[in-house]
């Protein structure tokens, strides 16, 4: 790569995208698939389940992105010395054009298939369904999460996180960080104890792990790195050491395994709801600044590995691949090979039909609507980041 062929974007991030991404794929085509507990390739197969069994944090892993690309506008500005404050309107203008467009096209495309396969009953729950997820509120009632496509849940969150983005800017701007990230743990136990209550005095039951208030500390991370990654802030050496990230994403998994096996009453388990999202929010919060840290060394050298690259590919489409993957999934049958166990069938055939055909509906269904960077915009967007008065090692 050479000097003045520089990206303003973030090849880094682009790659987590896509391994986020691709783990969220797999978990769908392979996690789910229950491997049978006979026969020696089965044995062999066991470890890969396993890790793709847990390929949906995948999405946590996307909150953190989210949070250090929303905000990154603002933190260049900032660091540039700019004083620049986000106009509301304009914000979801850009939001809504960019994103919403491709998602109605695959909502629609869903709905299409499903009335196709399975047939679609024109009921008032349907309606209210459909009302819900155009809204991007159906994360909210536990019968409209995962109606329509398994994933959209995730997308709603998305939304309300950007409408909570104001709300953590003026608390960060105002308080400080420290303020801002205790305000987002309290939101994530105030939601908890709402949805407790709600069920418990008036039986409505409130989603909890589908709440946008549940992740909200995930997200904000994002939202801090990026300002210790553009040298608003100085961040310590412990954020971008990997052994402690490490540390953090295995005992996040273990306590995934451990949460279903204890008391579902039990202050234990409560606790341990409470803390295993943020968990997992600050493993992939270390991972995140150690691929940016990373990323500066890559372009000191005008050299980025292939492995990033071609994960930057894939990352560069993720949106539509995190919005088509269930699509070509529930046509999975007409792409069994009989010849293949399942789970390479599922690896081998289903996973690359997904990426295949999340290309194509990026190139026809998402680029068209990717608008061009205003000029004030596109002129922070092409300062190159660089890192904080950072000595630590990358």
């Amino acid at each position: 790569m050479q000097p003045e062929n520089r990206s303003a974007r973030l090849i880094s991030i682009d790659a987590l995208r896509g391994i986020a991404a691709l783990g969220v794929v797999l978990y769908h085509a392979v996690g789910q698939y229950k491997t049978p507990s006979e026969g020696f390739f089965n044995y062999l197969a066991l470890p890969f389940h396993h890790l793709f069994t847990n390929g949906y944090v995948g999405v946590f892993l996307f909150f953190v992105i989210s949070g250090f690309c929303i905000h990154l506008q603002w933190a260049r500005a900032r660091a540039a010395g700019v004083e620049y404050k986000i106009n509301f309107r304009a914000f979801w203008k850009r939001r809504l054009r960019r994103l919403y467009p491709p998602y109605l096209i695959a909502f629609a495309i869903y709905l299409v298939v499903a009335a196709y396969t399975s047939g679609i009953d024109l009921t008032h729950f349907f309606v209210y369904d459909v009302v819900m997820h155009l809204l991007m509120l159906h994360n909210l009632d536990p019968h409209t999460c995962y109606s329509i496509n398994g994933v959209f849940w995730t997308l709603a969150i998305e939304e309300q996180l950007y409408l909570a983005y104001f709300l953590l800017l003026f608390i960060r701007t105002r308080w400080g960080w420290t303020s801002a990230l205790i305000a987002c743990a309290l939101a994530r136990v105030g939601w908890y104890l709402l949805s407790y209550f709600a069920y418990r005095i008036f039986e409505i039951g409130i989603p909890v792990p589908e709440a946008a208030a549940s992740h909200w500390l995930t997200w904000a991370l994002g939202a801090l790195s990026v300002e210790a990654a553009v040298g608003l802030i100085k961040l310590p050496a412990w954020c971008r050491d990997m052994r402690l990230g490490t540390a953090a994403l295995v005992a996040a998994a273990a306590l995934s395994y451990a949460l279903p096996i204890m008391d579902q009453q039990g202050l234990a388990h409560r606790i341990g709801w409470l803390m295993l999202h943020p968990i997992w929010g600050l493993g992939f919060f270390i991972l995140v600044n150690r691929f940016v840290k990373a990323e500066m060394n890559w372009r000191e050298l005008f050299t980025i590995p292939q492995w990033i690259n071609g994960l930057a590919y894939v990352g560069v489409f993720s949106y539509s691949l995190y919005l088509t993957h269930q699509l070509v999934i529930m046509a999975a049958w007409r792409f069994i090979i009989p010849e293949l166990h399942p789970m390479l069938n599922n690896i081998l055939v289903i996973t690359p039909a997904s990426i295949i055909f999340a290309w194509i509906f990026f190139c026809y269904a998402e680029k068209p609507y990717m608008k061009p960077a205003t000029q004030k915009a596109a002129q922070l967007n092409t300062e190159t980041v660089t890192p904080a008065q950072d000595t630590a090692s990358a």
